[in-house]
């Protein structure tokens, strides 16, 4: 009985330590919006105790601060049109995956890349605060919609 305490106690203070020391992670929402009314809106993650004042993502493989990242594409009338999940704890499957962040002033910077890669699959891509556009994988990417000032806005 004594050791079955002792391993119960052991155990609680093991997860009471990695608590106290854990991950404080923040996560984000965001959104873009084009001239055509299609909308990007999703989320994102990262520890803020070791997160940089900016920070940069790009492909795929292990992320150095994200931790997860999800975008959703809505359609002119508001209709889910395509869901991803770029990270999920830590990993990011995609190859073509870029952002960028400021955590300091909270903004979305420079180039980004962010939803699908395959076939027929929905992605944004282009220069914050340049142009933003909204395409779909075909053999020649098609435009959907696109923002000549974008901004990608975030909330707290």
């Amino acid at each position: 009985m004594k050791k079955i305490i002792l391993t119960l106690l052991l155990a609680w203070l093991l997860v009471a330590n990695m608590n106290s020391q854990g991950v404080l992670a923040v996560t984000l929402d965001f959104q873009w919006s084009g001239n055509q009314g299609y909308t990007a809106k999703g989320s994102f993650s990262y520890d803020e105790k070791t997160a940089p004042t900016i920070f940069s993502e790009k492909g795929s493989g292990k992320m150095r601060v994200l931790e997860n990242f999800q975008v959703s594409f809505y359609d002119n009338i508001g209709q889910e049109i395509a869901k991803y999940d770029n990270v999920s704890e830590g990993i990011s499957s995609a190859n073509y995956f870029q952002f960028n962040f400021n955590t300091k002033t909270g903004q979305v910077f420079g180039s980004i890349d962010l939803g699908g890669e395959g076939m027929g699959e929905i992605y944004l891509q282009g220069v914050v605060n340049d142009n933003l556009a909204l395409l779909r994988v075909e053999s020649v990417d098609l435009v959907m919609d696109e923002d000549d000032s974008p901004e990608i806005i975030t909330q707290f």
